[in-house]
């Protein structure tokens, strides 16, 4: 890809995760996103084939990149493995609770159970090493239940984190 090109597609993508992740305006379109990267429609149509497309590349982009630092995170054998657990929950909550839901509501296969699945599998190798006679299994599975992001709408988000870290601490053990 041109580096023109490149540096457009990467403003459309700052833009839009702006736009719909931290301002919230999930009905921006794509007239407002190619306006506000500085970019005409046709550059943004030609990037990205519709606003689908774009919500895509932006749940792509953004969980890619929270992949790479959980993954790093996770192989720190210099951090004690119930730190790791608890940082690596705390990150994903945050990517899945309050960065990401207006493009899974946009993107219904983003809350797809595969979706997941390396994630979880990951967690789960990290409660295997903190409790080996654990079902780590189903305690990965357990831990993300938790962090369903329509339970925000019973409680406030930082009660959910709060509650989702203190059942992590819990379900790993303390010693």
């Amino acid at each position: 890809m041109r580096a023109d090109a490149e540096r457009n597609r990467a403003a459309i993508l700052a833009v839009a995760g702006r736009l719909i992740c931290e301002e919230k305006h999930d009905n921006a379109s794509m007239d407002d996103i190619a306006a506000a990267a500085g970019v005409g429609k046709g550059t943004l149509f030609r990037r990205f084939s519709d606003r689908e497309g774009l919500i895509r590349a932006l749940f792509d982009e953004r969980t890619g990149s929270a992949w790479t630092e959980v993954s790093a995170l996770a192989a720190d054998a210099a951090v004690p493995v119930r730190e790791r657990i608890t940082a690596f929950v705390a990150s994903v909550f945050d990517l899945t609770v309050i960065e990401l839901p207006p493009l899974m509501r946009a993107l219904p296969e983003g809350c797809r159970s595969e979706t997941w699945a390396p994630w979880r599998a990951l967690l789960a190798e990290l409660i295997s090493q903190a409790a080996p006679d654990a079902d780590a299994e189903f305690l990965a599975i357990t831990i993300f239940a938790s962090m369903r992001p329509e339970i925000i709408d019973m409680i406030s988000p930082q009660r959910h984190r709060d509650g989702v870290l203190e059942l992590t601490v819990r379900t790993i053990g303390t010693s």
